[in-house]
């Protein structure tokens, strides 16, 4: 005698519980993904904040060049812009190759700085260093004002590549002509 029994029967869901379920995973993804953004929006790269710290003087500049018919007349060579910057060479803060062979003293600046701020309050701060190099910073010469920066691996833009030194430092410009 044999004896069959039935088979098994597999256990369905409800439409609605798949469509719930299905649901939930989008609302949990959206979430995820909401976080991610919260915690990465505003996070600027060294990069970024040092050519944003460029065209903040671009403007500056171009502000004085609007107010004064030109760019201000100061002597052909190296500018510190703004203050703040570390302690180098000579005991003095300086820009550029701050401990180094080539800087340019924040006093040695003052001229420069003191005509910009008569049109206004001016950018706050220094970018990261990289490399011993430091900036803002700026070279006035018979072409015009080129606003420098040193950034870590690639410029950003509007700035642009002026030199680099193969393992990392590259030189970033904004050049206002005269």
């Amino acid at each position: 005698m044999s004896t069959s029994s039935p088979a098994p029967t597999r256990a369905r869901l409800h439409p609605a519980a798949v469509v719930a379920l299905a649901t939930g995973g989008v609302i949990i993804l959206g979430a995820i993904a909401f976080l991610v953004w919260l915690l990465t929006a505003g996070q600027t790269t060294p990069n970024a904040a040092a050519t944003d710290k460029l065209v903040q003087w671009q403007q500056v500049f171009e502000t004085y060049r609007d107010a004064n018919g030109g760019l201000p007349d100061v002597a052909a060579g190296g500018y510190c812009l703004g203050t703040g910057f570390p302690i180098g060479a000579g005991g003095t803060p300086n820009c550029r190759d701050y401990d180094g062979n080539t800087f340019y003293t924040e006093e040695a600046s003052a001229p420069l700085m003191q005509a910009l701020a008569t049109t206004g309050p001016l950018p706050e701060g220094v970018s990261a260093p990289v490399r011993g190099t430091v900036g803002p910073y700026a070279i006035v010469d018979d072409a015009g004002i080129h606003l420098l920066t040193a950034e870590d691996g690639t410029c950003e833009a509007p700035a642009v590549e002026v030199w680099n030194d193969g393992g990392g430092l590259f030189i970033c410009q904004i050049l206002l002509e005269r």
